[in-house]
């Protein structure tokens, strides 16, 4: 019976994906901390026509650079099972994480510069509010750079 229940509540969450957005912006990014180590973090958002400049919907990365490094260009954290790689985002006024109640995950490809593009993630992401509310995050290839002048 205990089993069914934990099967119940495992899926009940995944199925009510209230809101899904889509990443296409890169804000910014810069050097950072996490836990002590040396990082980078970085800011997305999707740019909208419809959104005023008060508005602060973004996502955020910021993983150790050990840990970029190890990856060889792919972030993952399930369930807040590592470490060195968070994401989370501030959507319409709400605050969605990583969670190891609920099932949830984060994965990011760096795709590397050359001659032609400048360096690209592609971000996927489930995550959830303290509520349970949970935010389902896409994106396509976005390029880090701003206006044309490349970061990072």
């Amino acid at each position: 019976m205990n089993a069914l229940r934990f099967a119940i509540l495992l899926l009940i969450p995944s199925m009510s994906f209230a809101t899904t957005i889509e990443l296409d912006t890169y804000l910014g990014g810069d050097q950072s901390k996490l836990a002590g180590k040396s990082a980078l973090a970085f800011t997305f958002s999707h740019q909208s026509k419809t959104l005023s400049t008060s508005d602060n919907n973004s996502c955020n990365i910021i993983t150790t650079d050990k840990y970029l490094r190890s990856t060889k260009g792919r972030l993952e954290n399930i369930n807040l099972t590592e470490p060195n790689f968070f994401f989370d985002c501030e959507w319409e006024g709400k605050y969605y994480m990583l969670s190891n109640r609920y099932p949830t995950y984060a994965e990011v490809i760096i795709k590397p510069p050359d001659e032609h593009f400048p360096m690209t993630m592609h971000i996927e992401a489930k995550l959830v509010t303290l509520t349970g509310e949970m935010l389902e995050v896409i994106s396509g290839d976005i390029p880090l750079k701003s206006g044309n002048k490349r970061v990072w």
